[in-house]
């Protein structure tokens, strides 16, 4: 069967929008579940650390169990695979609406964030792989790359809301609506999925055939990640190793930031959930000025991966001396936005570098490495905060992404890989 390129078009299209309302409802009901997670466990343990290694619950098993079945990332249909994963994420949720209604006491409720935790880390590792094979297959490659771009940017946008509408409800300690909040959400997404679907490509349909020469004779206006750099196979080995290493400081930051929000709201603003909400806001929107910046240009892939890592190191140490509401505020949305930018380069990178058909196994390859980051740096924040006090975790931060900052000047800078972003 042979669909015009029009009616492809506006196929592909419709099916971009439910892709992007599905990234943004996930977006919203992932922050609304884990600021609630993170307010509840630091407010019934009083303890840094015990936060800290409920954040990194999220991290370690989406590690372990992806790279032990990383080969099976791209097989089966991705927007199936997608729909079976929200319903388990709708059970988290639920589960843990129920534990909370029940009044439970502080040692099975917190053993039950562990276990929510530790169950949806897996569930979202694969969900990445299996999106960015939606996206891979579904769209040509510079629509491919605006989509990714988008997502990422609609995401933090949803997540702003979501840190929002969290803050309202600790607001009025209603943490189980929190959590009932994010399964409805879930439950949405599962919706969007399913009517991204039936406009996604099929192999007989083909629109994509239509629309790729379009793409690939547009000359100046085709993205410059489209470029296609790596001449031999050591070359994208090169490219794939250094797009892992440079994901862990970046992606390991930004779980490190969320631990130390909570003991840092605590400090600036004693016993105000309000403040914490702002401050996770203000994560959530440095996050969507990043995705804007990118997607609209004002921003390259090869300034960010230049500047990102000394940026945020003078913006971690700045953090690190200052406890006035207002700058503290500021400072965390900034920082957020730069380490967001990095983050989300290494995405677009982690789609685009690979073969193919090796799109899913590497997504699930990098995912572990940034999981590894944020399991370690949760773990790290809590245990800084406790043994060194905020600012000595602010400075240990600010150490290690000035050293990160140096390593890329010395040996992440490569002619395959500053094509590939297409950095000057």
């Amino acid at each position: 069967m042979t669909i015009a390129p029009q009616e492809a078009t506006a196929r592909s299209t419709r099916s971009g929008r439910w892709l992007l309302t599905y990234f943004c409802t996930s977006s919203v009901a992932e922050t609304v579940q884990a600021v609630s997670i993170m307010w509840a466990s630091y407010r019934l343990s009083h303890n840094a650390l015990v936060t800290g290694a409920m954040n990194a619950a999220a991290y370690l098993p989406g590690v372990v169990l992806g790279l032990l079945i990383r080969k099976r990332a791209d097989n089966g249909d991705p927007a199936h695979r997608l729909s079976l994963t929200n319903w388990v994420l709708f059970a988290g949720s639920a589960l843990l609406t129920l534990v909370w209604m029940a009044g439970s006491p502080p040692g099975p409720a917190l053993g039950a964030f562990a276990v929510v935790q530790c169950s949806l880390s897996f569930v979202k590792t694969m969900n990445k792989a299996h999106a960015g094979r939606f996206i891979r297959q579904g769209y040509p490659a510079s629509e491919a790359i605006r989509l990714r771009q988008r997502s990422t940017s609609l995401g933090q946008v949803g997540g702003a809301v979501g840190g929002g509408a969290a803050g309202v409800l600790l607001g009025i300690g209603a943490v189980g609506w929190c959590f009932a909040t994010a399964a409805l959400l879930y439950l949405a997404g599962l919706v969007a999925v399913r009517l991204a679907t039936p406009s996604t490509p099929r192999d007989e349909e083909k629109p994509t055939a239509a629309a790729e020469p379009a793409t690939k004779d547009t000359g100046q206006a085709a993205a410059p990640e489209m470029r296609k750099p790596m001449q031999s196979p050591s070359d994208g080995s090169r490219v794939l190793r250094a797009i892992l290493l440079y994901s862990f400081p970046s992606s390991g930051s930004l779980p490190f930031l969320s631990t130390v929000a909570v003991p840092l709201a605590q400090t600036v603003a004693p016993g105000s959930g309000d403040f914490y909400a702002v401050l996770s806001v203000a994560a959530m929107s440095g996050g969507f000025l990043a995705g804007t910046a990118l997607t609209s240009r004002r921003l390259s892939s090869g300034l960010v991966l230049r500047a990102a890592f000394p940026v945020a190191a003078a913006l971690a140490a700045g953090t690190a001396l200052t406890r006035w509401p207002a700058a503290v505020v500021v400072l965390f949305l900034v920082l957020n936005a730069v380490l967001t930018a990095h983050v989300m380069v290494m995405q677009v990178l982690t789609n685009q570098a690979p073969p193919e058909d090796q799109v899913g196994r590497f997504a699930v390859v990098r995912n572990a490495v940034a999981g590894t980051a944020k399991f370690t740096a949760s773990l790290l924040a809590g245990w800084l905060v406790e043994s060194l006090g905020l600012v000595g975790a602010w400075i240990a931060l600010a150490v290690v992404l000035a050293a990160a900052g140096l390593r890329w000047r010395s040996l992440g800078r490569s002619r395959e890989m500053e094509t590939l972003v297409g950095a000057n």
